[in-house]
């Protein structure tokens, strides 16, 4: 879509996914030296970040989007990101949008889309899915409600 990525994953099998799922630049959130990779990536700074995670090496990334710019993130991460001055912080909930749905069904569609699952759980055994999410993974941690 013309966007150039910088993402942040956590350990190397995390940044090799990055990679392979199209990031330009990936970067080890638990071992490199996170801003000065991104000031090299972006040396005018961020557009957007799109914030999945909260913490320390994530929030001095943020001081990286330039004026007028945004950065979201969804419900859940903790603790929230916190904006620079002149940036918009947007939280999302979901996108209730017809178009961005229609847009979003389209990639799909297009076989663009993709969702690495590292396990997957049927309901009874929430309470070890909830374990497995404290655990180093890799992509999404899926509750199964019924036998399908």
């Amino acid at each position: 879509m013309g966007a150039r990525v910088f993402a942040i994953a956590s350990g190397a099998d995390g940044v090799e996914l990055a990679r392979q799922l199209g990031a330009d630049e990936a970067v080890d959130g638990r071992s490199d030296n996170i801003a000065q990779r991104a000031r090299s990536f972006a040396p005018d700074g961020f557009n957007t970040a799109m914030v999945l995670v909260g913490g320390d090496s994530v929030q001095s990334t943020l001081s990286l989007v330039r004026q007028g710019g945004i950065i979201a993130f969804p419900n859940g991460v903790m603790p929230e990101p916190i904006a620079p001055d002149g940036v918009e912080l947007k939280k999302a909930n979901g996108f209730s949008d017809p178009m961005l749905l229609d847009r979003l069904n389209r990639l799909i569609g297009m076989g663009e889309f993709q969702v690495h699952i590292a396990q997957t759980f049927p309901l009874e055994e929430s309470a070890q899915a909830q374990e497995a999410m404290e655990q180093h993974y890799l992509g999404k941690i899926v509750v199964r409600v019924s036998g399908e």
